[in-house]
């Protein structure tokens, strides 16, 4: 399979291009004037890409931090790195959110690309220009809108990923589907790259009309309200994917409870429900308690002092929840389904 999407921005269009070799990636890697930074796991996995590797992270939520971004900065300075530099990105979500912002920052923006390993890179963090460092125990509360100058999907490289991390990057998938109403066709005997190609078109559309979050794009935060704070409870014992997953079956739940009509709502809790438990993680009661997730909730980033969540019928919307005690049987329902 061959696709190339070209991504509009009032900052600087870039492209999407998928490949079907890892030696393409090598024209990349040593060109000229050109800075490799590689997660440490992908850097062992793939001796092919580490010939002009310059910069080798372990990735984990601790490196997305402002002693994270002052470290590679500090580094970038001693390999003299200037604006005529450009940094090629492999690895998944945390080390394109850190080495993005600090290309936003360094020489006042210096060029990137960014080549995602993992499913949850490649099917929707990689697109839209968001980067993020995490502040005060506030996930992404730092960041800037700074898009790469390509991005290159390798879906080979999602074989070695651990079924952990490829249901994790499944949980995007599976909330695309559900805000187009096509939950009937997510289906994972099906090939992962058409699934990947047709989220990331509907994200680009949406971009096209709202690339700077002040209005529809927010809908693309739909199970994040949540997610994030579940992550949060669990101290990342919950990866990002999967609380989206959980944050959706929330919101599915709500908006029904609330009298609105959720297309194929069994089917869509169903499938969310079986993803979750096909993780085998063992959850605890007590990462669904509402008044720490509140709590996290209210601290988050986008919070308006208000219980906002984006919820769904035919199609999502943006709801101010009123008595937010009437989410504690749904999240008592939730664990316990899972």
């Amino acid at each position: 399979m061959y696709s190339k999407l070209n991504i509009p921005s009032k900052l600087n269009d870039y492209n999407l291009t998928f490949i079907s070799n890892i030696e393409e990636i090598q024209s990349y890697i040593n060109s000229q004037n050109t800075i490799t930074i590689i997660d440490s796991n992908v850097n062992k996995l793939y001796p092919s890409l580490n010939r002009n590797t310059n910069i080798v992270l372990e990735c984990n939520e601790d490196l997305k931090t402002l002693k994270g971004a002052y470290d590679l900065i500090t580094t970038l300075s001693n390999l003299k790195t200037n604006t005529n530099t450009r940094l090629v990105v492999i690895g998944g979500g945390i080390l394109q959110d850190l080495v993005g912002f600090c290309a936003s920052i360094y020489g006042r923006g210096i060029e990137y690309i960014l080549i995602p390993t993992t499913l949850l890179a490649q099917t929707d963090s990689c697109v839209g220009g968001k980067t993020s460092i995490n502040f005060n125990n506030r996930k992404n509360l730092l960041g800037t809108f700074y898009p790469p100058s390509n991005i290159i999907i390798y879906t080979e490289f999602l074989k070695t990923l651990s079924p952990l991390d490829y249901i994790s990057g499944l949980g995007e998938i599976y909330k695309f589907y559900l805000l187009q109403n096509k939950i009937s066709e997510f289906d994972l005997n099906s090939s992962i790259e058409p699934m990947i190609l047709d989220g990331l078109k509907y994200k680009i559309d949406i971009l096209t009309r709202d690339e700077f979050d002040k209005g529809e794009r927010k809908f693309l935060n739909f199970g994040h309200t949540f997610g994030h704070a579940l992550e949060s409870t669990s101290n990342h014992k919950i990866p990002h994917g999967i609380a989206v997953i959980l944050g959706s079956i929330i919101a599915l739940k709500l908006s029904t409870k609330l009298g609105y009509q959720v297309p194929n709502y069994e089917l869509s809790i169903e499938k969310g429900i079986n993803l979750v438990k096909s993780s085998k993680i063992v959850f605890q009661p007590e990462w669904f308690d509402l008044n720490p997730l509140l709590e996290i909730v209210k601290s988050d980033k986008k919070s308006t002092g208000k219980l906002t969540m984006i919820l769904l019928s035919d199609k999502p919307f943006i709801h101010d929840i009123q008595n937010p005690k009437i989410l504690t049987q749904i999240l008592q329902t939730t664990y316990e389904s899972i």
